[in-house]
C-alpha cells in the first residue's frame, strides 16, 4: 500500500508512568465506500503497558477535517471524532491497524492516537497522520457501440427540436 503522509516517528515518555504514544503512525489509502465516502486504513506501531515492554490496555484514535492551530494539541483532541471498536492493544512492537470508514473523499483528515494501560496511565499524543482527499483521476471509458438504429436511420432529425422523428 501507498503511504500518503506521516510526520515524523517519536514515542512519548508520560511523567513517570513509562507508557509511551503508539510509534509511527501513519495513513495507508482506502477503497471507495460510495461515491461521496472514502474509507482509510490507519496504522501504528503498539507500544508497551511500561515503556517499550508488555502490553497496553486501550487506544483511543481521533480525527478532525481540521489541523492543530499551534501547540493546543488537548483542545484539537477534545473536539475531535472518536473512532469506535478500536482492536485491543497488542505486544510492544507489534503492527496494528484500524479502517476508518465513512470519510468524506474531498476532504482532509488529521488522526492522533493515545494509548492507555490499565491504571489508566494515558500516553503523550501520537504524531499527526493526514488523509489528503481522494481525486477521481480515472475517465469515464470510451463508447464503443455507438448506433443510429435501421427504422431512425431512414426519416431526417428535426433541428433544434428534442423530439425524436416519428
Amino acid at each position: 500500500m501507498e503511504l500518503i503522509s506521516t510526520l515524523a516517528r517519536r514515542a512519548l515518555l508520560v511523567g513517570g508512568a513509562g507508557l509511551i504514544a503508539a510509534i509511527g503512525l501513519l495513513v495507508l489509502p482506502g477503497r471507495a465506500v460510495a461515491q461521496a465516502t472514502d474509507t482509510t486504513t490507519v496504522e501504528w506501531t503498539a507500544p508497551g503497558d511500561d515503556g517499550n515492554s508488555g502490553t497496553a490496555t486501550t487506544y483511543q484514535l481521533r480525527y478532525r477535517t481540521t489541523a492543530i492551530s499551534g501547540t493546543d494539541t488537548l483542545s484539537w483532541w477534545n473536539a475531535a471524532t472518536s473512532v469506535a471498536n478500536l482492536p485491543a492493544p497488542r505486544v510492544a512492537g507489534s503492527t496494528e491497524s484500524m479502517v476508518v470508514r465513512g470519510l468524506n473523499r474531498t476532504l482532509t483528515y488529521y488522526f492522533i492516537l493515545r494509548t492507555a494501560d490499565e491504571v489508566p496511565n494515558w500516553s503523550g499524543f501520537s504524531n499527526i497522520a493526514i488523509k489528503l482527499p481522494s481525486v477521481d483521476g480515472t475517465p469515464p471509458a470510451a463508447i464503443t457501440d455507438l448506433a443510429v438504429p435501421a427504422q431512425a436511420a431512414s426519416q431526417p432529425a428535426r433541428v433544434g427540436s428534442n423530439t425524436p422523428p416519428r
